[in-house]
């Protein structure tokens, strides 16, 4: 009878015990998760700030751009773009901004863009502290997509910018989003291998991920390098390249990629040659492998556009790429930033070979007048 009362008079102790261990070990296991939660926050943002510093930081180019692999002169040669490929995007059926203009906001641009940035930083400032524009300077934005870098940089800055476009689309949305700068920035409709805008004119000239799409490099540089002032700088960005392709087998895969996207991948190397050869110097670059800036969380959004969203064939047809190709090629791949700048005085650039350069091809009707309007 002792023995039953006690155990009644201590069975509410017991209760109270359990419920206090088990409200330990659920506060024991929120504890962790969010722990767990907070370092992978951490160890992501901590990616993104170093990739942007790289992004910011370019390496010196004096131990690349001597000489091309037989698959970038391959490359020079039988992947240039056609008259016939301007806005032909993933189906030669559907224009550039059938593709992208219901899916992507007028604040973006349509492209990839890695967009290395810190936390709370804007997707352009690696391009700001890049291009470092300054009030009364005076830009150009080759392959303008929807204004967004320019938007950006005229925000910032009390700059000029003339941005070029070859899609009508894209020029109206440029139109609205630019009329708040009374004039400072405007929009040109006109195929940017077809260029000519007068010798020295601008401070810097950038190009996000357009350059892959002029059918004469060659030509196209030649005229940024007129098109510059003395000092003035220039900005590339282009994914892909051949810098480290070393099988057959690679080679054709990404030429097939090229035949569905129509892009020419030109790496750093490439373009460090071809600058070099110009006369450009000092000369910076980064190449970003893809396995870093594919876990960025803007590569993500795009990678979710492309595939559920828009349903592409390119997506199918990288995916086959990837299977059958060399993973260490693939991964290995990259993102490139290309900063060149335009000597002051001539023979700056030490070790350059400044090559004769050809006369350039007449000026798209009107383009001049446009841009100077």
């Amino acid at each position: 009878m002792r023995a039953i009362r006690a155990s009644t008079h201590t069975y509410p102790e017991l209760t109270s015990s359990r419920d206090y261990l088990r409200g330990r070990s659920i506060a024991s296991i929120i504890t962790a998760t969010a722990a767990v939660v907070l370092s992978i926050f951490v160890a992501y943002n901590l990616l993104h700030y170093i990739l942007f510093l790289l992004a910011t930081h370019p390496n010196d180019a004096g131990a690349i751009g001597h000489a091309l692999n037989e698959f970038e002169r391959r490359q020079l040669v039988e992947w240039a773009p056609k008259a016939a490929d301007i806005l032909k995007h993933d189906d030669e059926h559907r224009t550039y901004d059938d593709v992208f203009g219901s899916y992507r906001s007028e604040l973006d641009n349509y492209s990839t863009c890695v967009f290395p940035r810190a936390i709370f930083t804007h997707r352009y400032t690696a391009d700001d502290l890049l291009l470092k524009p300054r009030d009364g300077m005076r830009l150009l934005d080759l392959g303008c997509g929807s204004g967004a870098a320019a938007d950006y940089l005229a925000s910032r800055h009390k700059v000029e910018i003339v941005c070029v476009t070859n899609s009508p689309v894209q020029e109206n949305i440029c139109k609205r989003k630019f009329e708040k700068f009374d004039g400072r920035v405007r929009v040109v409709v006109v195929d940017f291998d077809e260029l000519e805008l007068g010798e020295e004119r601008f401070d810097a000239i950038y190009a996000l991920e357009s350059i892959g799409y002029s059918k004469d490099i060659d030509a196209w540089l030649e005229r940024c390098w007129r098109m510059l002032k003395p000092g003035g700088r220039l900005l590339i960005r282009s994914p892909g390249s051949l810098d480290f392709c070393r099988r057959e087998a690679d080679y054709q895969s990404v030429t097939a990629f090229f035949e569905n996207w129509r892009y020419n991948f030109l790496g750093a190397n490439v373009l460090v040659f071809k600058l070099r050869r110009l006369g450009f110097g000092p000369i910076r670059y980064r190449h970003l492998p893809f396995w870093a800036w594919g876990l960025t969380w803007n590569f993500m959004q795009h990678l979710f556009l492309w595939k559920y969203r828009l349903r592409m064939r390119t997506m199918v047809e990288l995916e086959k790429i990837i299977w059958r190709t060399s993973k260490a090629f693939v991964f290995g791949n990259g993102y490139n930033i290309v900063l060149a700048t335009k000597p002051t005085t001539p023979g700056e650039a030490l070790g350059a070979s400044v090559l004769p350069r050809r006369p350039s091809r007449r000026a798209a009707s009107g383009s001049r007048a446009a841009a100077e309007g």
